[in-house]
């Protein structure tokens, strides 16, 4: 029993069998069976060397680079130049930058590593700079140590190999000159503080409530040697808080800090 209604015969001159589920070719619109359905099972005459020549709304797009044959089905337009370009030369010459902008680029980038290397080279001459103070401090303050031992003053009872030697500079507003003063290790700071004033002749409120208190201070750095008033004298030597033989400042003062060049 025949159908001669359905399906379609392959338009392939070698085949026109009856498909009953005929394809048609995009190219060249005629029908053809699974098997010839390809282009180049059936030869189109309208597709040439891989490159369609139907002109409809979908035809390929040809990249505007120069020198390119890559054609696309789907158009990809620049953002800048709105002209269709291959996906290999979707990076053109819109997007290269100029010779002034990549100087700006290169400059921007130079600028952080520039920025660094000073930094560090001004860090670097300050840590020189602290270690040579530090030994030339060290130096300097042996040889006031030597100073020191032969005119300072202190209680005689003060056994040699208990002494601490001090350069002092009392209070502002006392306006006497520093003086060399040897107390005992032993002593608290509030003994060494007592000792000081009286040496110097110099009023002490310390033991008297909402007064100012004397107190000692770093002559280098204007910081305050300690607020503890029963450490030994030992433990700061100990803790290389204190140095024997250094410059020390005696003032009346409730800061943690004084301005230090105001006893140079």
């Amino acid at each position: 029993m025949e159908f001669p209604n359905i399906g379609s015969r392959c338009s392939a001159k070698d085949c026109r069998q009856l498909d009953f589920l005929p394809i048609t070719c995009s190219y060249c619109s005629n029908i053809f069976c699974n098997e010839h359905f390809h282009v180049t099972s059936h030869s189109c005459l309208k597709f040439i060397n891989n490159i369609a020549t139907r002109t409809e709304t979908s035809a390929n797009f040809c990249c505007s680079q120069e020198s390119c044959l890559e054609r696309s089905p789907i158009e990809i337009l620049c953002s800048k130049c709105n002209k269709h370009f291959c996906l290999p030369h979707r990076n053109h010459d819109c997007f290269e930058k100029n010779k002034e902008t990549r100087i700006k680029e290169l400059e921007k980038w130079k600028k952080p590593k520039r920025d660094f290397l000073e930094a560090k080279a001004a860090v670097d001459q300050e840590i020189t700079s602290k270690l040579q103070n530090s030994r030339n401090s060290v130096m300097a303050n042996k040889l006031q140590f030597m100073r020191l031992k032969g005119h300072s003053i202190g209680p005689d009872h003060i056994s040699t190999t208990e002494r601490c030697y001090f350069l002092v500079h009392p209070p502002i507003k006392i306006f006497n000159n520093s003086k060399g003063i040897f107390v005992s290790i032993h002593w608290s700071i509030g003994k060494v503080i007592d000792s000081m004033a009286d040496l110097l002749q110099i009023p002490n409120n310390n033991n008297i409530t909402n007064l100012t208190k004397l107190r000692l201070y770093h002559h280098l750095t204007g910081n305050i040697v300690t607020n503890k008033m029963d450490v030994t004298l030992s433990e700061l030597l100990n803790t290389k808080i204190l140095v024997n033989g250094q410059t020390i400042i005696l003032e009346y003062s409730n800061d943690d800090k004084i301005d230090c060049f105001l006893y140079k």
